[in-house]
């Protein structure tokens, strides 16, 4: 198995175990000590943590092939080695969103819906907008959108990070 496998393979479980920890953990404190959080920031506070875990999977992942090609990485190099970081780990935070959302959590899609729900409420909003917030959590909690969302969004931030980052991590001449 290559390095820069293992190193896609190591940030891609890293950020899917990461996810659904910090989820669980803060999610689980904020509820047992009344922090009023809503369980929506917490789940995109923790995306936002799952970027820096993959940049900096992507950033040992270019040093490392940089170390093993005796310190010669060509920016194209380095993007292809970024990316090949960024769709490994959006298909395993994918499928570890699909096991969260199927089997360990099987009720997160209806807990986040009933959590959109009394923030609506608390917000005092008509009934027509609080259903359309109730159909639009309905679909963006359901399980393939979050499998979609995990795909799409390590893809895109990997490759924009990778673009980014392979201009300072390639060799100078």
């Amino acid at each position: 198995m290559s390095t820069k496998f293992k190193h896609a393979l190591v940030t891609g479980i890293t950020v899917g175990v990461f996810a659904i920890a910090f989820f669980s953990i803060v999610d689980g404190l904020n509820t047992s000590n009344n922090w009023g959080m809503n369980p929506a920031n917490i789940r995109g506070l923790g995306g936002l943590l799952t970027i820096v875990i993959l940049a900096t999977g992507i950033y040992l992942t270019m040093q490392a092939v940089k170390k093993q090609q005796g310190n010669m990485l060509t920016y194209g190099q380095a993007l292809k080695t970024g990316l090949l970081v960024a769709v490994v780990t959006a298909v395993i935070t994918a499928l570890f969103g699909f096991i969260y959302c199927q089997v360990i959590n099987p009720g997160y899609a209806a807990y986040m819906v009933s959590e959109t729900q009394k923030a609506a409420m608390a917000a005092k909003e008509n009934n027509q907008q609080l259903a359309a917030d109730i159909a639009a959590a309905k679909t963006e909690y359901s399980t393939t959108m979050q499998v979609i969302q995990a795909l799409v969004g390590q893809s895109v931030v990997g490759t924009v990070v990778s673009l980014i980052m392979g201009l300072f991590i390639k060799t100078k001449k």
